[in-house]
């Protein structure tokens, strides 16, 4: 695949604007989602430091903080909503040109860490970065907890969505109301060491809780076998 020079929508800056600048790195984080969309079957074509454009999703009806990703204006996934809400409300205010930065490509890793990514600024080189803040400046190394060898553990995620999470844990009140909505039915319900929990037998469980992960395998109390989530603050 031919990569393009450019990314689309970047306002007022281009790349001559930016490669003096120093940049300013607001968050990082993988790409949640990432398995949903076209990044997939992208991934191959990308490269550390590729530039990824920002898109609201205001009328996103999972989360009204909604930030997408765009690699050559394909979607590729989401912010994760844990760390959305800042972003959305820069962007909606146009308070500053905000830019993504792919910075860690792993394939080795389950697909919700396949792809790292850096939200930046860019700013005058004459300002002084006091030196508290000098980790602004910096591109941190992710932290990996998942591997392709764990693939036995959870392959049954993937191919029979028999993940098990505790909705009453989930911290952000759209994504809870989501799941409540749709699987509190009785017919979802899993005991597990007493007790209930809730069987996502969709990828919804990745599509619109970005911030879950699995971490064990286990057996229900009546002999069912599961793969146990937990939600990550």
């Amino acid at each position: 695949m031919k990569r393009l020079i450019g990314v689309a929508g970047f306002g007022m800056f281009n790349l001559q604007a930016i490669i003096p600048k120093r940049r300013i790195y607001l968050q990082q984080f993988f790409v949640a989602g990432f398995r949903h969309y076209k990044g997939m079957e992208l991934l191959e074509f990308m490269h550390p430091n590729d530039l990824l454009e920002l898109k609201r999703e205001p009328e996103n009806e999972f989360d009204k903080n909604a930030v997408a990703l765009y690699w050559q204006q394909e979607k590729i996934g989401f912010v994760p909503a844990e760390m959305n809400e800042l972003l959305a409300r820069l962007i909606d205010a146009k308070a500053l040109p905000l830019l993504g930065m792919i910075t860690h490509l792993n394939n080795h890793v389950k697909p919700w860490e396949n792809v790292a990514v850096a939200i930046y600024f860019v700013q005058d080189d004459s300002f002084d970065i006091p030196q508290h803040a000098q980790y602004l400046e910096r591109i941190e190394q992710p932290e990996y907890t998942s591997s392709v060898k764990k693939e036995d553990l959870f392959k049954e995620v993937f191919d029979e969505y028999n993940g098990i999470v505790d909705i009453g844990n989930i911290e952000i009140p759209d994504i809870k109301k989501y799941f409540e909505k749709h699987y509190s039915d009785k017919k979802y319900e899993v005991i597990y060491n007493h007790k209930s929990y809730a069987n996502i037998t969709t990828n919804d469980i990745y599509t619109y809780m970005y911030n879950v992960k699995p971490i064990k395998s286990v057996l229900s109390d009546k002999g069912g076998k599961y793969v146990l989530f937990e939600f990550v603050a």
